[in-house]
């Protein structure tokens, strides 16, 4: 599976007007339309939003990427994290992981020690090995300006897994709060959430862009 170098970078591209405009509705709908139609659809920090779609996509393309990748070298690393990174796609767009989490919450209290969202200890050794090999696999081969990239949406990834480690602590200590006034602290809440968010959609964007970029661009000599 190959992609042509102008179409990939234009979806990209698309990709993170989207996110700019889903950023700004957010922000819109949160402070001018709360409790409205347009608040239920565009509320960035909902699960099954038009900004969770993105990120769906984002990991669909980094499965699909991978699994190119096995398509070409038959390196079965490559087929596992395919099906590791389609996993998550489908886990991002239908509640899964929340699903699964409330589930432990409610049946068993093995996890309760936990300060934060149980779904981060379940998932853990998933997503470490899923993310490790990936970029671990795509940093060995990769140009200069990419290793950048790659070093750039690890920065980025690892700030939107403490933003949301940190709102599942928050949420498990009602004492914590980070203004006196209880609607300041809610909007710090707010955009902290939609920071995360945003942050991990563009750091799935880059992995998944780099990916392509190394493995699956349609060049002279693969032309028949």
């Amino acid at each position: 599976m190959y992609f042509s170098d102008t179409f990939i970078k234009r979806i990209y591209s698309i990709g993170f007007l989207l996110v700019i405009v889903l950023l700004l509705l957010d922000l819109l709908a949160y402070f001018y339309y709360p409790k409205t139609v347009f608040g239920d659809i565009f509320l960035a920090t909902r699960e099954q939003t038009p900004l969770t779609w993105i990120s769906s996509l984002a990991l669909l393309f980094v499965a699909l990427s991978s699994f190119s990748v096995y398509l070409q070298n038959k390196q079965k690393i490559w087929y596992f994290l395919a099906i590791i990174f389609f996993f998550f796609s489908m886990d991002d767009a239908t509640y899964f992981h929340e699903r699964v989490s409330g589930f432990f919450v409610d049946n068993t209290s093995a996890l309760a020690f936990f300060p934060s969202y149980i779904w981060t200890v379940i998932y853990f050794p998933l997503l470490a090995f899923s993310l490790g090999a990936f970029v671990w696999l795509t940093w060995k081969d990769a140009l200069k300006a990419n290793k950048k990239a790659i070093i750039t949406a690890l920065v980025i990834l690892g700030f939107a897994i403490f933003l949301d480690f940190l709102d599942g602590f928050v949420g498990k200590n009602s004492g914590i709060t980070f203004c006196y006034e209880q609607y300041c602290n809610k909007v710090v809440l707010h955009l902290m959430r939609l920071t995360e968010e945003i942050s991990e959609v563009m750091a799935l964007g880059i992995l998944g862009y780099v990916n392509i970029k190394e493995h699956c661009i349609i060049r002279n000599d693969k032309i028949s």
